[in-house]
């Protein structure tokens, strides 16, 4: 974590995929979203890559389709691949398959604590209690989380049309049901653009 001008502490969350144009990008936009939709502003720092990553390529179709469905604009993304220095910049980097956490382990075994994925974490943190401080959150729902499996992947919805695409929106919606409220502090209630 970071301090903010005014003292506060700023948490950098980054949603890490395969190739960065569909479900990370999707998270990171949509978590922006429900983050600025709590009664008052949290110092949450949002942001997506690929791993291994394609560079320069858009967002996916059907998955901007979705963001465009939820009222966003996805246009102006562009992939990049996860950097030694936004892994040592992160405070919390989730994943949406377990391929990927391998491939993060590898490259940064130092940094595996701050490496969850995406359901692991939702789970994780449906079991701490309302008021943990997020200075405690990382580190808890790391110890807490159940043991790492692909049964937590989320499918990528690359090039399998748009139910897929539906299906996987709605799948990463649920879980930032239950993150963004963690990740904003004790006493973030839900908003209501969720879902």
């Amino acid at each position: 974590m970071s301090l903010a001008d005014d003292g506060t502490a700023t948490l950098s969350v980054v949603f890490v995929c395969t190739a960065n144009i569909a479900r990370s990008p999707y998270a990171e936009r949509r978590a922006t979203q429900l983050l600025a939709g709590l009664p008052e502003p949290r110092r949450v720092v949002v942001s997506s890559a690929g791993m291994p990553g394609y560079p320069g390529r858009p967002m996916d179709d059907q998955m901007a389709a979705q963001l465009r469905m939820r009222g966003l604009d996805p246009d102006g993304h562009v992939s990049r691949s996860l950097s030694a220095e936004l892994v040592e910049e992160a405070d919390l980097m989730l994943t949406f398959d377990f391929a990927v956490r391998m491939r993060i382990f590898d490259a940064w075994p130092q940094h595996s604590a701050k490496v969850l994925g995406l359901h692991q974490f939702a789970d994780a943190v449906g079991r701490l209690p309302r008021d943990t401080p997020r200075r405690d959150l990382v580190a808890l729902a790391h110890r807490l989380s159940s043991p790492d499996s692909m049964t937590w992947d989320v499918s990528d919805p690359h090039r399998r049309g748009a139910k897929a695409a539906r299906r996987c929106a709605d799948e990463i919606d649920a879980a930032l049901g239950r993150i963004v409220p963690a990740l904003a502090g004790p006493g973030s209630p839900l908003p209501d653009s969720a879902g």
